[in-house]
């Protein structure tokens, strides 16, 4: 199995890239887990323009992403699913792609180009950590699927 994470963001440092890097390692036994950070001198002017141009960059940039197995857009309107829902999301499929929106999340078109979408949570947080979530539960997720005690 394959787990791609795609998001406009500039590549993670310090204790968040530790604790993404410990995720990935210990997904590791389960399936690959790939972390592919986004963000270039196109975002930074899309971003400076509006909304209306950021959706746009963005999209150009997740578009070589869309044809990589399951899709999942995060998004804070998405649905709201436990972590059995997130676990079943996953499960019986050869890769599936997560996608994290810019500083103005992802267009409405993009959403609807997505197999998913869904919501990490009702609070806002930064990109850091909504990754560093995602990371954790994908771990979590892959370890309900093969039945090892780390959920409970």
């Amino acid at each position: 199995m394959k787990i791609n994470v795609v998001a406009i963001s500039k590549p993670e440092k310090g204790c968040y890239k530790e604790l993404c890097d410990r995720f990935a390692k210990m997904s590791g036994r389960f399936a690959k887990l790939e972390s592919v950070d986004l963000f270039n001198s196109k975002v930074t002017r899309a971003q400076d323009e509006g909304a209306g141009s950021a959706h746009e960059i963005y999209a150009q940039l997740f578009r070589p992403w869309m044809q990589r197995g399951f899709t999942i857009a995060l998004d804070p309107a998405g649905k709201k699913i436990d972590t059995e829902a997130f676990s079943r999301l996953v499960e019986n499929r050869s890769e599936v792609t997560f996608f994290i929106g810019g500083a103005y999340g992802h267009g409405a078109d993009f959403l609807k180009g997505c197999d998913t979408v869904i919501s990490l949570s009702d609070l806002t947080m930064s990109h850091k950590m909504a990754k560093l979530l995602l990371f954790e539960q994908i771990y979590r997720a892959l370890t309900i699927v093969h039945g090892h005690p780390y959920h409970k």
